[in-house]
């Protein structure tokens, strides 16, 4: 239920607000002099705006998500010295202190709010022990820290959120300026070239990528990916609201939130990230079956359009390609060099998982470990970067087994928050947001698997939607029960799905044995001036790629890939014994041989082996077999977890007491 929240003005207070503007403008004095004349007039101005604002829990609960997801306290601190996340953080605590004097707002927190703080607790507590036997106390402490002021923010919004009654204004809150926000990279895209930044507003990144169509933006964010994470969680939200619209018969309004929809599908496309649009898509379709079966059928005649999506340029095909990469599995330059990147950070931060799985390295000490691991992992790139890019492969390399599992209850528990409301009350009116929420938080935490923790503050917010939209307290023992059911089915539907993949995958593959030669090119001739020179390959980034195209024969098996940044050229082979594997390489590498001094001639370089081969055993399938055995696992899990619902439904309907109405005057 929505309830609108004011706390009163007490006549003896307005003396103590004019006071703090005094103190305010006393302080602007001393602090710039006369330098700046304007913050001297805002610095009262601004303090008696905000104990207004703060007497009015919705007001304030607005200014806190605007501010927070446009990364205003980003964009504007480093340009006017303003500490707007500070100041509203202390705005947030006030607006609760003066709220919780009345009774009637302090009555609105209750169970789910000590839930939802004890899920908090617990993931810090996870952090805290990590921090214990971190390799860098003084930078775990300082991570520590930053995540329990993120989290204590989410916390704040919850409450604020609970007092006020009003979710429906915290998910306008975030819809308008990502839609505002979007709208100004698509018209910088278009209009200006990528060459207005609109304050810092519209921000064209560096990084590129292979098949992109436009410039990447990264709207108020330095990082075109993580913009793209902000903008998966305002989508689904904009569709609760137009449904609310609609079935509210305000076709203006709806005709605006639709507008919403179509200028963040902009922002998300302008952004040219790929795992955006993935789980984009995937967080649409938890918001459609998550939202009732009247929703479900629409999104059933919607895959058309979500087909044709496909089809712009930048999208399917970039999509497709990041497959292809994915399937050669080593260095290549045919591949993204993003993409190779990525794959060689989460190669390290799995390593570090290895070498301590329990507790990890600490938190926040991944960027001081690269050092130790790039030179280890099979991917080997020229400038390592310093974030693993993997939400859970950071948290299994810094805090281990304990972070994965404390930051995977607190994500659970925050996700069981809507579902459970959505069992208790499946036809409210607010279903259609708990569902938002919920694929909110699913969609950042698909995003999530090529990105690593940053801005946590923004997921907070939908945490706390999530949390603030929760049933009455406690909750009814039949929606516990219904919940717990819940969980089985689709637990056991996951386990069928990957069963069934498991059982295509070896179906499809034989037993055989995969060898590898790693080899160099060595200078031929006599040791002169120009050896150190031709000796020097790995500076010349272009020529062993050069080299193994060179040897790369269609018509053999091996294949040669080139690894420039440690000066090796690697041949590798499947077959189903070693005794055939060793004698292909060994005719690879002499018919390399021979195709290399064809091109160059006899007297430039000749193959040295740089260690014994290598021979393991392996399953033999196509490259395409686990992404085929993954899509059937996916639709057998669904189709499965579906049936499993039905069924369950049934049997509980049919278990349950008739009622049989007895005529009046009848004992």
């Amino acid at each position: 239920m929505t309830v609108s929240a004011r706390t009163r003005w007490p006549a003896g207070e307005v003396a103590g607000t004019l006071l703090a503007a005094g103190v305010a403008t006393l302080g602007a004095v001393l602090v710039l002099g006369g330098q700046k004349p304007a913050f001297l007039i805002a610095a009262p101005i601004g303090v008696i705006g905000m104990v207004a604002a703060a007497r009015r829990p919705v007001v304030t609960l607005a200014i806190m998500v605007v501010v927070e997801v446009t990364n205003a306290s980003g964009v504007l601190a480093p340009r006017t010295g303003l500490p707007l996340f500070m100041a509203s953080g202390f705005l947030g605590v006030v607006a609760i202190a003066l709220a919780l004097r009345d009774p009637a707002l302090r009555a609105r927190l209750n169970g789910w709010t000590v839930f939802c703080a004890g899920l908090v607790v617990l993931f810090l507590m996870t952090q805290a022990v990590a921090v214990v036997g971190s390799v860098d106390k003084t930078t775990s402490i300082g991570s520590l820290r930053r995540i329990a002021i993120d989290l204590t923010f989410a916390l704040i919004v919850l409450m604020l959120i609970q007092i006020s009654g009003r979710p429906w204004t915290v998910a306008a809150a975030i819809v308008i300026p990502f839609t505002v926000l979007s709208l100004l990279t698509l018209v910088d895209q278009y209009a200006f070239g990528g060459t207005a930044s609109f304050g810092g507003f519209s921000t064209v990144t560096e990084a590129s990528g292979v098949g992109i169509t436009t410039l990447r933006f990264g709207g108020p964010l330095p990082d075109s990916n993580f913009w793209g994470r902000h903008l998966i969680m305002g989508l689904p939200l904009s569709a609760a609201l137009l449904t609310r619209a609609l079935r509210s018969d305000r076709r203006l309004v709806a005709v605006g939130w639709a507008a919403t929809i179509f200028a963040q599908l902009a922002g998300i496309y302008l952004t040219q990230s790929r795992g955006t649009f993935v789980s984009a898509g995937l967080a649409m379709v938890v918001w459609f079956v998550a939202s009732g079966r009247s929703l479900r059928r629409r999104g059933l005649l919607m895959l058309p359009v979500a087909v044709l999506l496909l089809a712009v340029p930048g999208v399917g095909n970039r999509l497709v390609g990041t497959v292809e990469d994915l399937l050669h599995g080593q260095a290549t330059v045919a591949v993204d060099p993003s993409v190779l990147g990525r794959l060689a950070a989460q190669q390290e931060a799995g390593m570090m998982f290895e070498e301590r799985p329990y507790f990890g390295f600490g938190p926040g000490t991944f960027p001081g470990q690269v050092v130790n691991f790039a030179g280890r992992v099979p991917l080997a790139v020229r400038e390592p970067t310093d974030a693993p890019h993997n939400l859970y492969l950071e948290f299994g390399a810094e805090s281990g087994i304990l972070g994965l599992v404390g930051w995977s209850v607190m994500i659970l528990g925050f996700i069981c928050v809507p579902i459970l409301a959505i069992i208790v009350a499946p036809r409210s009116r607010d279903r259609v947001l708990a569902a938002a929420a919920l694929a909110a938080v699913i969609g950042w935490s698909v995003s999530s698997i090529g990105l690593h923790l940053a801005y946590l503050r923004t997921l907070g917010v939908a945490l706390a939607l999530a949390g603030a939209l929760a049933p009455m307290w406690p909750p009814p023992a039949a929606a516990l029960r219904t919940l717990r059911h819940g969980i089985a089915v689709w637990a056991a539907a996951v386990g069928i799905g990957l069963a069934t993949m498991w059982l295509f995958v070896l179906g499809c593959s034989s037993a055989g044995v995969t060898a590898s030669q790693r080899m160099t090119l060595v200078p031929v001739g006599q040791v002169n001036g120009w050896y150190a020179y031709a000796m020097d390959i790995r500076s010349r980034i272009e020529m062993l790629p050069t080299v193994a195209l060179l040897m790369d024969d269609e018509k053999s098996p091996v294949r040669i890939t080139a690894d420039p940044v440690r000066g090796l050229l690697t041949f590798t082979v499947s077959a189903d014994n070693a005794t055939q594997a060793r004698d292909q390489l060994q005719v690879a590498a002499a018919n390399g041989d021979t195709l290399l001094r064809s091109a160059i001639g006899y007297q430039q370089y000749s193959l040295e082996t740089v260690d014994s081969m290598q021979i393991e055993p392996t399953n033999l399938h196509a490259r395409a077999v686990p992404f085929i055995g993954g899509a059937i696992g996916a639709g057998t899990a669904l189709v499965s977890g579906l049936l499993l619902t039905r069924v369950l439904a049934r049997q509980r309907e049919e278990s349950a007491p008739v009622k049989v109405a007895v005529p009046q005057g009848v004992s």
